[in-house]
């Protein structure tokens, strides 16, 4: 399994952030390629389901997340599977005036030693660099929200 772990400081309380973080029609305006989503009730509460693609290099992946745990305002625990399988975390803290934000995508390709060797190579880097867009426009997203509400 890799991992990729990531964190950003929000100026908005930890249930505002959750409010948007745990809108999942709202992912493609912050997740950068993401596509065709549709969602599964009970969403965001666990057992909640959201199907979705994101494309990346190229490449789009199917990829459906099954929510473990949610706990409004603290953490959305969630299960990868597709493309990519294993588990999606985001964790948030009260900081200051705000929220830290922690993401880690604890995750696998398939392929074996092939898939070992991609993510070592391209997919790792690609996740981190996506991984920080998306924490970087989700910021200002809430950010911009907070500030009108």
């Amino acid at each position: 399994m890799a991992i990729v772990r990531r964190n950003v400081q929000i100026t908005a309380s930890p249930q505002e952030t959750m409010g948007l973080l745990s809108d999942a029609s709202r992912w493609p305006d912050w997740y950068p390629g993401m596509t065709e989503i549709d969602i599964a009730a009970p969403f965001p509460e666990a057992g909640g389901k959201v199907v979705f693609k994101v494309k990346s290099a190229g490449v789009s992946m199917p990829i459906t997340e099954t929510v473990l745990d949610y706990q409004p305002g603290k953490l959305q625990l969630l299960q990868m599977d597709g493309m990519l399988s294993g588990r999606a975390s985001w964790e948030l803290t009260p900081e200051g005036d705000g929220t830290r934000l922690t993401t880690t995508f604890d995750y696998a390709l398939p392929g074996g030693v092939f898939g070992k060797i991609a993510d070592a190579l391209i997919v790792k880097r690609m996740n981190a660099k996506s991984l920080e867009e998306a924490l970087h426009n989700f910021k200002a997203l809430v950010e911009r929200h907070s500030v009108v509400t």
